[in-house]
């Protein structure tokens, strides 16, 4: 009996660890989460080829942990709805972990539980939606390429795809968009330009304002991520190119020149600098069916999925408050 209260115990302990958080050593890097051998090293994948996202413990025989489809009864997607998230485009982890923001071509943005895998809020942005971003009061901005623009809904988990949205804020080809919870501000970017905005803040008029506008070295601007531990960089990519993007210098600094990357990542310690880069699988030209690091090995492969952005699965405290909770205008 002994044994197996002392076993019990162990395992309770482990448990505990794996939740666990240190704090960073320096003030120019994020609180990361503490990691030992036992816990998952999971990739957030936007699986377009069967229409899901799924989450892929590749510390573990590449075991798919977590799937969502828009079609799923637990996704509570009305059926005329469901066409909007074809091609998803951008699966972002929020508030501390515990909910995903996604985006697809389709049109679709939806703010999805992770435990219940319901769609706790979703509506129509269009234009080929290929990214969102949460603000602060719990509203959700999204970026679409088809038009050129950004639009700010106003997030109601009692009303879904009939939310209050702002008019298209015009940016040619927007690709992307990230919140600077630091420095409380938006940057998001399109062709050869980088934009920065503040955000009133308002639950009844939201809006932005352009503070700034850098010219990028290339143009065919794709992905915009924060830097996992830094306070100042963005990853940031073109038609053929990897940078990072200092917030406070404007510098851009090139990372490595490659081709057709649709996102690029970073983790804590044991985590490997990620891209996915396109590879034509499955005859679409943008899509790919692995995971590389930034020196071309092989991080995730699987020839059944044609995927399109993938990030790690931890906190984004660059964007976020530390243990950020859901939240919303309508319903505080």
């Amino acid at each position: 009996m002994k044994t197996l209260l002392l076993a019990a115990s162990m395992l309770m302990t482990l448990a505990c660890k794996r939740d666990s958080v240190a704090p960073s050593a320096s003030n120019n890097t994020q609180s990361a989460s503490v990691h030992t051998e036992a816990t998952p090293k999971e990739l957030i994948i936007c699986d377009q080829k069967n229409a899901r996202i799924i989450m892929v413990d590749v510390a573990n025989n590449n075991t798919v942990t977590w799937e969502w489809k828009a079609t799923a009864s637990y996704a509570m997607i009305r059926s005329g709805a469901q066409g909007w998230f074809s091609n998803l485009s951008e699966a972002k982890l929020v508030y501390n972990g515990s909910y995903i923001l996604a985006t697809a071509s389709g049109g679709g943005v939806a703010l999805i539980s992770v435990s219940s895998k319901k769609a706790i809020w979703y509506d129509y942005a269009g234009g080929n939606t290929h990214s969102a971003e949460l603000l602060p009061n719990g509203n959700v901005v999204t970026a679409s390429t088809t038009g050129g623009y950004l639009m700010i809904f106003t997030v109601d988990s009692y009303i879904n795809d009939n939310s209050a949205q702002t008019a298209p804020i015009s940016f040619q080809d927007v690709h992307n968009v990230v919140w600077d919870h630091s420095r409380q501000l938006l940057y998001a970017a399109g062709k050869d330009k980088l934009k920065v905005f503040s955000y009133n803040n308002s639950c009844d008029a939201p809006a932005l304002t352009l503070k700034k506008t850098y010219t990028m070295p290339e143009g065919d601007a794709h992905d915009l991520f924060p830097v996992y531990g830094s306070t100042t960089d963005l990853w940031l990519t073109n038609s053929g190119h990897i940078y990072k993007f200092n917030v406070t210098t404007g510098a851009f600094t090139l990372v490595k020149t490659t081709s057709a990357v649709k996102s690029v990542d970073a983790g804590p310690s044991g985590y490997a600098n990620i891209m996915a880069q396109a590879n034509g699988v499955g005859g679409e030209t943008w899509r790919t069916d692995r995971i590389l690091d930034l020196s071309g090995n092989i991080v995730y492969q699987n020839a059944s999925i044609g995927l399109y952005k993938a990030r790690w699965r931890v906190v984004n405290t660059f964007s976020y408050p530390t243990g950020d909770k859901f939240h919303e205008c309508t319903h505080p």
